[in-house]
């Protein structure tokens, strides 16, 4: 009953049907389709969280694709197989879970093309549970490149007038750097049968032992695996397409990009670069570490001046990305903990305040921060589950992001790397993003809903059932893994064990 198999190419089968020409081109009757079809697919993928073995050393639920009985490409040692950690199937059950929040809320801002636009998300949907599936490296490429054709026409198509040329920027620049991806993945591949003499793509079976590979051909592939992952992190200098996408996108987009895009490049990082390369990990552990620092500030000095609130949180969260990067760059498995735990947070919380975007935009027409204000004397519902969310994302205890953000400055400052000084610059730079994210969040939420209320706002009308709900259920989860924060590390307890493991050889 439980197939990675059916999880996967559900959704693709999905859009099939909404593209199928006797379905009803009638936009109440594809929605509907769509959001149940979403939601039956989420609770799906809770099903694979009540029977994971949270003790178990290694994949789960494994399941191969064969065609006619035979494996795909068997003499070249490539195959359809999927399987699942603890931090996969964290991944899995956020792309679910977003992309049902993402049907909800697409209700009052998609008014054309209803049939395209559902079948692209569940099409983007499919690709990302399989980039987090994949057992396969080349398979883990195909589903990698997949997911930039629907994520281009979910942006050009129904973003404002300048987004066709942002999601070709991004599209093309995605492209060319996969390219480098690709590179890498051959040499890797080719340079493991030389030494092996056999051909496989078996990510599991592809960790780099430096006493078999030289250090310069580890670092060469490394690099090629690092550039495709960093720009869709994003690293800071390599953000920019995430902004501009992000402020042209429509709301429903925005929601997407933020939950789940961001988190597919923290998964091939620590898939690739972190377990199929430790010893060069290890190496380049002080600039994550320091590249983390300056994601924090950075992305929160840039949120600060920006006058556009799609900006501001978009910026808010290239700079939590910066967490991430400095608790993997810890090499300690508090810290390792912390990061996992803030990408899921990261895009738990994001997602949500883009939710809260979405409501305002579409009541104002506008996202310009000088022409909102006062919206909570005639919106109180919204702003005071937007405070809670604002809380959370500052880090307040028992709330969502308080425990991640905790374990990550502990990891940095107990790091046994060898430069102490650096790991006391870095942790106290984390620190002073902690205090950072408290102005840039707190000034988007006074500026929205505190100050004085414009006349032409006075009318507006506050949430409606449906966008109270989907705020509700993120205030739900972001309290109940704030009070109980274990009942997520304990998923992914394993792996990190494991991790630390090979970290440490």
């Amino acid at each position: 009953m439980l197939s990675l198999i059916w999880l996967i190419f559900a959704p693709l089968i999905a859009a099939g049907i909404i593209l199928f020409p006797r379905f009803p081109n009638h936009q109440v009757k594809v929605r509907r389709f769509a959001k149940s079809f979403a939601g039956l697919h989420f609770i799906y993928t809770l099903f694979f969280l009540l029977f994971f073995d949270t003790s178990l050393y290694g994949m789960s639920f494994e399941k191969e694709l064969t065609f006619f009985g035979m494996t795909w490409l068997k003499s070249l040692g490539i195959s359809a197989k999927f399987a699942v950690d603890g931090i996969a199937l964290l991944m899995v059950i956020l792309t679910s879970f977003i992309v049902f929040v993402t049907m909800v809320v697409s209700k009052i801002h998609i008014r054309s093309k209803h049939k395209l636009y559902y079948s692209m998300v569940f099409l983007f949907e499919s690709a990302l549970l399989g980039i987090f599936c994949a057992k396969d490296m080349f398979l883990f490429f195909v589903f990698w490149e997949l997911s930039l054709i629907p994520l281009y026409f979910l942006v050009s198509q129904w973003g404002n007038s300048e987004a066709r040329p942002a999601a070709m920027r991004f599209t093309f620049g995605s492209f060319a750097l996969n390219m480098l991806l690709f590179f890498a993945m051959l040499i890797l591949y080719y340079y493991n049968f030389a030494v092996s003499n056999v051909l496989t793509a078996n990510i599991e079976s592809l960790s780099m032992d430096e006493k078999i590979y030289p250090l310069w051909f580890q670092i060469m592939v490394f690099g090629g695996f690092l550039a495709a992952f960093a720009i869709r992190v994003p690293f800071a200098f390599l953000h920019s397409w995430y902004p501009d996408i992000q402020s042209k996108a429509a709301a429903p987009v925005n929601i997407l990009i933020s939950g789940v895009l961001l988190s597919s490049g923290i998964y091939g990082l620590i898939r690739f670069n972190m377990l199929v390369f430790p010893s060069v990990f290890k190496l380049f552990a002080p600039i994550l570490m320091v590249w983390g620092v300056v994601n924090l500030l950075y992305g929160g000095a840039l949120a600060i001046v920006q006058s556009d609130i799609k900006k501001i949180i978009s910026y808010a969260n290239i700079s939590v990305i910066g967490f991430v990067m400095l608790g993997l760059g810890s090499l300690t498995q508090i810290g390792f903990n912390g990061a996992v735990f803030m990408a899921v947070s990261a895009g738990i919380v994001y997602a949500a305040l883009f939710v809260v975007i979405s409501s305002i935009q579409f009541r104002t027409k506008t996202t310009y921060i000088t022409a909102l204000g006062g919206l909570g004397e005639v919106m109180p519902k919204c702003m005071y589950l937007t405070l809670i969310i604002c809380f959370c994302a500052v880090g307040v205890p028992f709330l969502m992001m308080f425990t991640p953000k905790l374990m990550i400055l502990t990891g940095a400052m107990i790091s046994d790397l060898d430069n102490d000084l650096l790991v006391k610059l870095c942790s106290i730079g984390g620190m002073a993003a902690v205090a950072m994210s408290a102005g840039y969040i707190l000034y988007f939420f006074y500026k929205v809903f505190c100050s004085v209320l414009l006349e032409q706002w006075k009318g507006l009308k506050d949430l409606g059932p449906q966008e109270i709900s989907v705020l509700a259920a993120f205030v739900a989860v972001i309290v109940y893994f704030g009070v109980y924060p274990m009942s997520i590390v304990q998923i992914y307890q394993s792996v990190a064990g494991m991790i630390q493991d090979i970290l440490q050889v």
